[in-house]
């Protein structure tokens, strides 16, 4: 059986909701692997779901100071309407 892991939680700052996928791990089975395909099993896929909380790109881009996420939403929206 091919197994699949998911960190999923909330930004600690904006309490969003997120599945952080870069950390998202699939495991493929002996069988997955001589198939080629992950999940390409006669036994499925289980999937693991586990609580991770950190903080969202948008609130670690305004905590380093490299950029107001206010002020790029409004100029990005502005663009838009132009």
């Amino acid at each position: 059986m091919c197994r699949m892991m998911v960190f999923s939680g909330s930004c600690t700052k904006c309490g969003e909701k997120y599945t952080w996928d870069e950390l998202t791990q699939n495991l493929s089975c002996l069988e997955a692997k001589n198939n080629c395909a992950f999940g390409d099993c006669s036994s499925g896929v289980e999937v693991a779901e586990h609580e991770f909380d950190q903080e969202c790109d948008n609130c670690t881009v305004e905590d380093e100071g490299v950029d107001d996420v206010e002020e790029r939403e409004e100029s990005r929206n502005k663009r838009q309407r132009t």
